[in-house]
């Protein structure tokens, strides 16, 4: 039997389709049971074609949409939130994941469609856990959340594209801290022995694997860019030759900013929770 909150179901699933730009890919999942109704991948323009097109290449950033749907006008709450109700199996079935599962709350009713959302583990880490620390083991089976309207899904896709690259940038962000901590050692041997340094080819094959992280070099607050890598792969070359003798870490290009983007694991969490009060809105 296909209930009329089945048709209500189908035609939110289309409303957040459609709200999708169309330079993402939308994978429909079967198994709904679990809780997942969409998956976005998510591209980026790269360039154009001979015949004046964009074309996009794919980030590798992805995330989940549980999408909820009613017929009824969302009520907005006095702070700006909507309510919503949740199984608290949802929850427990989403934090087990590291891919984001963002909640989108549609009304599909005639001349008032809208469409909110939430990234559920953020909202667990941040509000839940925060405010509410013993909710796992409280007797309801549900529970409220308060979805920000400021998370417009429409007019804020970029905050779901800044969500689904987080796990990518704090995989890559894990690698540069590592490498650069041994590469720091390989730097500061090169200070004392200039060219007669018998690795160059490996510090510098370690460079150009660091270069590859394109989410982490695109993203990160400290102004480190590939072209950084990139001089300072040069630098060290001519160091190889002679042409460069370096007597101080400060004499490598970009050396502290290089070096801030290594320790910034320790504050990833809190630089985006001041980049989100800043802006007046939340980072779930």
């Amino acid at each position: 039997m296909r209930t009329y909150q089945h048709i209500i179901d189908t035609k939110a699933v289309r409303q957040v389709i459609n709200a999708i730009p169309e330079y993402c890919v939308v994978r429909e999942l079967t198994e709904r049971d679990y809780g997942i109704d969409l998956m976005i991948e998510l591209f980026k323009k790269t360039g154009i074609n001979k015949h004046g097109h964009d074309y996009y290449d794919s980030t590798g950033h992805v995330c989940y949409l549980q999408i909820k749907g009613t017929d009824n006008e969302l009520a907005v709450n006095k702070n700006d939130t909507i309510s919503f109700n949740i199984d608290k199996k949802s929850l427990y079935y989403v934090e087990k994941f590291s891919t984001p599962f963002i909640l989108t709350r549609v009304c599909t009713k005639k001349d008032h469609e809208t469409i909110y959302f939430i990234w559920l583990q953020r909202y667990i880490s941040d509000v839940l856990d925060i405010e509410t620390p013993d909710w796992r083991t409280e007797d309801e089976e549900s529970i409220t959340i308060y979805i920000p309207t400021h998370n417009d899904f429409e007019n804020n896709f970029e905050k779901i594209e800044k969500i689904a690259y987080r796990i990518k940038y704090i995989e890559e962000l894990s690698e540069y801290s590592e490498k650069y901590t041994d590469l720091t050692l390989d730097l500061q041997t090169i200070i004392h022995l200039h060219e007669k340094y018998q690795y160059f080819d490996e510090t510098i094959k370690d460079l150009k694997r660091l270069s590859q992280l394109t989410t982490l070099l695109t993203k990160n607050n400290c102004c480190i860019d590939q072209d950084c890598i990139i001089e300072l792969i040069k630098y060290l070359e001519g160091v190889k030759s002679g042409i460069n003798q370096p007597a101080k870490m400060e004499d490598y290009p970009h050396n502290y900013n290089l070096e801030l983007l290594r320790t910034s694991n320790l504050s990833t969490k809190f630089i985006e929770e001041m980049e989100a009060e800043n802006e007046g809105v939340t980072t779930y």
